[in-house]
């Protein structure tokens, strides 16, 4: 008791009685299965990516390109597209895409592998 006449805890189950059961763990549900399309949008996606890539890749060096339609609409902008430094950069963003298109294949065959 303490001083003021009141036990600490007054709901103490009494010793005659059997301790509540506890509660069962819960069981994780398995994954879900993937339906067909959950494949093909992402399989699109990285097909999307490795054109755009090649496209950004190899169109800044063909002979096609110092024809550009951009170029004639401000020939003002025509040595700055022209510069190596800017077909560079383009080729660049087209190696970014084939990481891009990487990633997606991967998550793609690690998602399959774990199928249930």
């Amino acid at each position: 008791m303490s001083d003021n006449g009141f036990s600490p805890n007054p709901r103490s189950p009494a010793p005659s009685e059997p301790a509540p059961p506890a509660p069962a763990p819960a069981q994780p549900e398995p994954p879900a299965r993937r339906r067909w399309y959950q494949f093909v949008g992402p399989a699109i996606f990285a097909l999307f990516c490795i054109e755009l890539g090649v496209l950004l890749v190899l169109a800044p060096w063909l002979d096609l390109y110092d024809r550009n339609v951009y170029q004639f609409v401000a020939p003002a902008w025509r040595p700055f597209l022209l510069s190596h430094h800017f077909r560079g950069g383009l080729s660049a963003l087209g190696f970014l895409n084939f990481l891009v298109a990487l990633n997606e294949l991967i998550d793609l065959a690690r998602s399959r592998s774990s199928k249930p």
